[in-house]
């Protein structure tokens, strides 16, 4: 049958959407395939991120943030493999394994028809060295007005462009929170099933027949892209910083979602926002002693009454529920009114005469107690969560 004698009606929750055509079905299913043709992901949800990360990038000049994708994995994993494809696949794909600061940005800058940068063997952003400089102009080019600024000839300063989708592949993973917060993680393992062998001049016809269908779909959708970046409101548990970076990609999950008789595309990608988000979580709580307390002090407050309607709590019971909460043993009382001075947390101190068990049997002594700011405790904490006090 003819394409244009078969049209896909955008499902009931996406009525603002116009009718999409079986091309973008068809396209969705060629990109799936070539992605499992190669790649064993150990959750199958990359592959749809993957999919949706690569039309994104012919999109990308549209949005205010574009996120990064981190790849990594032990050698043998399939890491490099992955940035083939995605090579292959992207829209003006620029690979370099050993790209210099000054070369990268001026990459970028001079393409102004856009770019989507591939960086490979990225183990080594941080601290004083080369890739630490690397390193600061990635923390900014996931923004549309990133940028980087050089003195140049005779005295003149120029300022170059940083802003292009990124992908990042090394063996560690990133370890710097700032840079964290701007990536989505695509976590490699040794494949457990048989791959087919990547031969770069069979896929190579193929990467230039899905490409020219890519460039028509974004032709195609450019207006109404924009359209939907105006008018989008995120989905629920979903805000600050990680609400830029995955709006994009849920931009992008309804245009396919359109063109699907089952749309999951959406869905599949909050699923899958919602448990890195907690897993970025788990891993600052555990590598931030600041947030540490933050939250388990939240969670303290949350747990006991306090002693008046004010909120007074005694200091030490909470210094020993934390101690316990966050396994510390050589926590201090006085890192933990430090920390939460610091945040302006504690509005007072109070000296009261209160009952404490020692050695079986509890006497009246005077015990320091906390005037905690509960309000602002709650906003902190929230804001943690969403990776902006790190």
């Amino acid at each position: 049958m003819a394409e244009k004698e078969r049209v896909l009606e955008a499902p009931s929750d996406l009525i603002c959407l116009p009718r999409i055509s079986i091309k973008t079905y068809q396209l969705f299913e060629k990109l799936t395939e070539l992605f499992r043709r190669f790649i064993d992901f150990d959750d199958s949800l990359f592959y749809i991120l993957a999919v949706v990360y690569v039309l994104l990038t012919y999109f990308y000049d549209i949005f205010d943030q574009v996120p990064y994708i981190q790849v990594f994995g032990l050698k043998g994993s399939g890491k490099s493999l992955l940035g083939e494809l995605f090579e292959g696949l992207c829209f003006s794909p620029f690979n370099s394994s050993e790209i210099s600061d000054a070369s990268l940005y001026r990459a970028i800058d001079q393409e102004y028809g856009g770019m989507t940068m591939i960086i490979d063997e990225a183990d080594d952003l941080g601290g004083p060295t080369r890739r630490g400089i690397l390193l600061r102009v990635l923390r900014s080019g996931y923004r549309r007005h990133g940028n980087v600024t050089r003195c140049g000839p005779n005295g003149t300063v120029q300022r170059f462009s940083t802003f292009c989708p990124k992908i990042i592949i090394n063996e560690r993973g990133i370890h710097d929170s700032a840079l964290d917060t701007r990536t989505i993680p695509v976590h490699m393992i040794r494949s457990a099933r048989s791959l087919e062998k990547f031969l770069s001049a069979k896929i190579g016809k193929e990467f230039k027949e899905v490409k020219d269908v890519i460039r028509s779909f974004s032709e195609d959708y450019r207006d109404l892209v924009s359209d939907r970046y105006i008018s989008f409101k995120c989905v629920d548990g979903i805000s600050g910083r990680d609400e830029e970076i995955w709006t994009p990609i849920f931009i992008i999950a309804e245009i396919l979602d359109a063109g699907l008789a089952e749309p999951h595309v959406k869905q599949d990608m909050h699923k899958l926002a919602i448990k890195i988000i907690f897993q970025r979580r788990i891993k600052q709580l555990v590598e931030n002693k600041d947030a540490q307390i933050l939250e388990s002090t939240c969670a303290y407050v949350g747990q006991v009454k306090p002693l008046d309607p004010h909120g007074l709590y005694v200091a030490e019971e909470l210094w020993r529920f934390i101690k316990e909460r966050c396994s510390l043993p050589d926590l201090k009382l006085e890192t933990v009114s430090r920390i939460l001075n610091r945040y302006n947390i504690i509005k007072g101190v109070k000296r009261l005469r209160l009952g404490k068990e020692i050695r079986d049997r509890e006497i009246e002594v005077q015990r320091s107690c906390y005037l905690i700011d509960r309000e602002k405790l709650a906003s902190l904490t929230e804001e943690y969560q969403g990776g902006e006090i790190l």
